[in-house]
């Protein structure tokens, strides 16, 4: 008698493998399926799952178009093909697989978000906005689609709104520090300085060394007339980033409020001779 695990089992006993970060057993079991079903598109779109998790994303958009050939409507594999795309700096072309997910499932919250992130790349704030509004519709439990909402929302001067978004995104993880230290940017803009002093406060105490934070309560604690420390945090951003152009630039921006002008022309020179800031932005 035949008692060998089906396709489905196999596949099944796989994710559980993936899940719990067993990937190489995981893959044992997807690529056992794929020898006995080379077109078996369950397979092939977990395998391009893994590679794309190991940086391979040319083989993962490949698998995950292998995958589509032998089951064409599959939102997830247009929306994985999308991520890939994006990772290899194509970013219209991700978009454009980010659509073709949502044609196959006009409610799946992900391709939504992605969507959004690639739009507001390309400046397109309002239909971004639209896209984001539909993603935390469908899963409004989602940090990260309430982050990127807000940090469009910024980036367009709707402070009020964009801080609402983060507070959002705070509330559902109080550790998502993207959102601690933009939200304390905004409320910096807005003039809330000692609300923003202690944004930045808590997103360096989740990530000490995060050099953009450093900078930012540096900024503020200028706006304060705290000087000596708003150098401090300028100097501390720099120790973390030493190539962090706008770091360079706040340092002189104090260094100009103390009197310090020849020292303020140093740190403005390294800036320009610097490449600019470590990124910041989430992953889609």
């Amino acid at each position: 008698m035949n008692t060998a695990p089906t396709a489905a089992t196999l596949i099944e006993q796989g994710l559980l493998h993936h899940r719990q970060g067993q990937i190489a057993l995981a893959m044992d079991r997807y690529t056992e399926v794929l020898r006995r079903d080379p077109g078996n598109a369950d397979a092939l779109y977990y395998i391009a799952v893994v590679a794309c998790a190991e940086g391979q994303f040319k083989e993962g958009i490949d698998l995950a178009r292998r995958s589509l050939t032998f089951r064409g409507r599959q939102a997830r594999a247009h929306n994985l093909i999308g991520q890939a795309l994006y990772r290899l700096g194509q970013v219209k072309d991700a978009l454009a697989s980010f659509d073709d997910a949502l044609e196959c499932d006009v409610n799946f919250a992900d391709a939504y978000g992605n969507r959004a992130n690639m739009l507001s790349e390309l400046g397109r704030a309002p239909e971004a906005l639209s896209s984001f509004d539909r993603a935390v519709a469908l899963n409004p439990g989602s940090a990260m689609d309430w982050h990127n909402r807000g940090a469009t929302l910024q980036g367009i001067g709707r402070l009020d709104e964009a801080i609402d978004s983060y507070d959002r995104a705070i509330a559902i993880d109080p550790e998502f520090i993207p959102s601690h230290s933009n939200r304390a940017s905004a409320l910096n803009s807005r003039g809330r300085f000692d609300e923003a002093l202690e944004g930045y406060g808590r997103a360096i105490e989740l990530a000490p060394d995060m050099a953009h934070a450093h900078l930012g309560r540096a900024q503020v604690l200028q706006n304060l007339d705290r000087l000596d420390e708003a150098l401090a945090s300028a100097d501390r951003a720099l120790e973390l980033a030493p190539d962090f152009a706008d770091a360079h630039r706040g340092r002189a921006f104090v260094l100009q409020a103390m009197g310090r002008h020849d020292e303020a022309k140093t740190s403005l020179e390294k800036s320009a001779a610097t490449a600019g800031p470590p990124p910041q932005r989430p992953d889609p």
